[in-house]
């Protein structure tokens, strides 16, 4: 029987209120704050993943002279989105505008050369590699502008502490295995981005790669406590992580013990979380047809320009 790539399907995490919580909390500063020196007020902007469009909403702050579409797999979660947008009082069309709709990342319904920028959020992290992780790639190339930008953010690895609980066995490794559907070695998506963006065309005619990080911690008991009740949220039953683990080949018991180190490890006075991400630029000559420059990581930027170093 063929394998079931439709959107809805590959995203393992999916929608439900456990996940949007975690969403949610997301900005544009705390996400996008690498690629925020580079908007121009007059930008076209494509937000691919955009979920509840936190993130999404404050790009208007710097293209506030062009456009942002955000684009999920999700219809209520672009409900929430859209409700987002109109209770800020922002317009769906013309100059200074928001518009939310239902799209697939690996088959972009846009024109090629329509954006400036094309950015995604924690999104290949949930895109089985090689194949629709590179589709998807290739698309957003595709509706980049000439010279404009790619930026995406994705985790290239998380960590707990204390080890003795054995969190990143029980939580980060088994994510990992579902998004490589019950492959036990895989990476996360931020440490194989510089190959496959190499892959999708960028950054291969002049050599120029150039691959940073950062940290995002969780340590003070409050932030704690809600990333432990959050994730322990998705792992409940009828929720699409759950489901995805069980097809990737855990079970029930392995999932209970993850559940129950989550509880302890948000309990436990003076742990902490920790997840890398990385900055990577990647630049294209510029050819007859020039494409954007890159920089990515769990951050992940195309440039308009030959770029310095925003780390």
């Amino acid at each position: 029987m063929a394998q079931d790539t439709t959107p809805t399907s590959i995203y393992t995490f999916g929608h439900s209120e456990a996940t949007l919580v975690s969403h949610s909390s997301r900005t544009v500063d705390s996400d996008a704050g690498f690629l925020l020196p580079h908007i121009r007020p007059s930008d076209h902007l494509l937000d691919v993943g955009c979920g509840p469009g936190t993130i999404t909403l404050g790009f208007l702050k710097y293209a506030t002279e062009g456009k942002v579409t955000g684009i999920d797999v999700g219809d209520a979660v672009l409900d929430k989105a859209r409700a987002a947008a109109a209770e800020a009082g922002l317009p769906p069309r013309g100059p200074g505008s928001v518009a939310f709709e239902k799209g697939d990342c690996t088959n972009l319904r846009f024109a090629n050369n329509t954006f400036d920028i094309v950015f995604a959020s924690q999104l290949f992290t949930h895109i089985p590699p090689p194949d629709l992780l590179l589709k998807a790639l290739s698309e957003m190339r595709r509706v980049l502008k000439p010279g404009g930008i790619l930026a995406t953010r994705d985790a290239a690895d998380v960590h707990f502490y204390p080890r003795h609980l054995d969190l990143d066995r029980l939580w980060t490794r088994k994510v990992c295995k579902a998004i490589h559907q019950g492959a036990a070695n895989g990476d996360l998506a931020g440490a194989m981005m510089p190959t496959f963006v190499r892959q999708a065309g960028f950054g291969l005619h002049d050599g120029k790669v150039t691959v940073g990080g950062g940290t995002t911690v969780y340590s003070s008991a409050e932030a704690r406590r809600w990333w432990a009740a959050s994730s322990e949220g998705r792992l409940r039953k009828g929720e699409a992580v759950r489901d995805s683990w069980l097809a990737a080949g855990e079970t029930e018991a392995e999932i209970d013990e993850t559940i129950d180190a989550l509880r302890r490890w948000g309990a436990l006075d003076g742990a902490w979380y920790g997840t890398c991400p990385q900055r990577r630029r990647f630049s294209r000559a510029r050819l007859p047809a020039p494409r954007p420059d890159i920089i990515f990581g769990l951050r992940t930027v195309a440039s308009k320009t030959p770029f310095q170093d925003v780390s």
